[in-house]
């Protein structure tokens, strides 16, 4: 079922390429606003703009994707308990109902000079207001062979397809299947524990799980209760902890460890810090030293003023901010009356991002933990709270889009 679904991302891409290159024109002697990648923030803008389009203005977003997915339920994806859909937006729909346009493309370059965005699959998109919601992906470049092996969990749509790639191939295997993931946060625990939840009711006793953690401990962002719940899960779900290594190599069957233990593996996942795409700094935007774009408290750039950026591809300079996606939900409404006001030459919106935020991990069945702060609480409940949030949220975006203009 999974893999066909996947198909929906090309049918949609070529379908929407079409409309594209023929209704681009129709822009020309408007204000033109251009997003880039589909991310929480930008669903958000597109939604806005559909119900108060903004006179003179005309709004396009370039995506490699016409399916975006929503992070907090790709474990349950992986896990089983959601279908494709349930999880993933469809902007192609979106745009047409905000009367936006969708380009279809890969970003290969931004020209700051000229304000284009120069894609592989499309002419240069012009662009008088430009937003930035890319997300990040693992930073891998430092680590010997991991750019060519493993299974970065970023982009999104890659990981799941390589993960149903590799289900399928290991149907016949015989032997126990071994599954090394690598980072200890959040993402890293919810992803290995939804793998284990699936491999364990398909294959009871083929399995070999490993969690490989830089840190001495996990999730080092959570409070303890947290960290205390989750060592215990890991321990007693028979998943092995390396505690205190990082990875400094790998090849088709094995890791390499710094203190030189070699690991073999047969699905690899990586799920460790964050890196932006190297066509951010190279374009000349002011970056950090991660190469996120420097964004002030309106989340508009430091050294581009028509430019903002959002969610994980923003380096905020107020206050630094996790990668999380929290914040680039938060700060869609935020973003979007901005794009507005800087049009109609108007005072801008700060951000003003939470001190705390809720923090909801599955364990790969429907059971889940809460934890705010000191706060900490667990049960089935809580999955199903979370799953209440979470196509409530999704519900935005799919069924309940409201009539525009509304």
């Amino acid at each position: 079922m999974l893999r066909c679904e996947l198909s929906h991302f090309s049918n949609h891409n070529a379908i929407e390429k079409k409309l594209t290159n023929e209704e681009f024109n129709t822009t020309k002697n408007k204000r033109a606003i251009c997003l880039i990648g589909g991310g929480h923030s930008h669903i958000a803008v597109i939604k806005q703009f559909g119900m108060h389009p903004i006179p003179g203005a005309s709004l396009t977003l370039i995506s490699p994707d016409a399916l975006t997915p929503y992070s907090g339920m790709i474990p349950g994806l992986i896990a089983g308990h959601y279908a494709f859909k349930d999880c993933h937006i469809d902007l192609m729909k979106l745009c047409r109902w905000a009367g936006a346009q969708f380009v279809s493309g890969q970003i290969q370059a931004m020209d700051l000079q000229t304000k284009q965005v120069v894609c592989d699959q499309h002419p240069p998109v012009h662009y008088d207001l430009l937003s930035i919601n890319t997300g990040s992906q693992p930073a891998l470049h430092q680590i010997h062979g991991a750019t060519e092996y493993g299974h970065p969990v970023k982009p999104i749509k890659n990981f799941i397809q390589g993960w149903q790639s590799w289900l399928e191939s290991d149907r016949n295997s015989l032997r126990p299947q071994r599954v090394v993931v690598i980072g200890g946060g959040a993402a890293g625990i919810e992803i290995l524990l939804a793998m284990h939840y699936k491999i364990s009711r398909r294959y009871p006793k083929r399995s070999d799980f490993t969690l490989v953690c830089a840190d001495r401990q996990i999730l080092s962002t959570h409070n303890q209760q947290a960290r205390n719940f989750f060592d215990r899960y890991l321990q007693s779900s028979g998943i092995t902890v390396i505690r205190g290594k990082r990875v400094i190599a790998i090849d088709r069957q094995q890791l390499l460890l710094d203190d030189q233990t070699a690991l073999h593996y047969d699905f690899a996942a990586w799920c460790i810090h964050a890196t932006a795409p190297p066509w951010l700094k190279e374009s000349g935007i002011q970056c950090d030293k991660k190469g996120f774009v420097l964004v002030d408290q309106y989340l508009r750039s430091i050294s581009h003023p028509e430019i903002f950026t959002s969610g994980d591809a923003a380096s905020f300079t107020p206050a630094p901010l996790p990668k999380a996606g929290i914040y680039a939900v938060r700060q869609g409404p935020v973003l979007a009356k901005n794009i507005a006001a800087l049009i109609k030459n108007q005072p801008l919106s700060p951000y003003k991002p939470q001190r705390r935020y809720l923090s909801l991990l599955t364990t790969g069945d429907r059971y889940a933990v809460a934890s705010w702060g000191s706060f900490f609480v667990q049960g089935k409940w809580v999955w199903h709270w979370k799953n209440w949030i979470d196509r409530s949220f999704m519900a935005r975006y799919q069924s309940s889009l409201p009539d525009n203009n509304t």
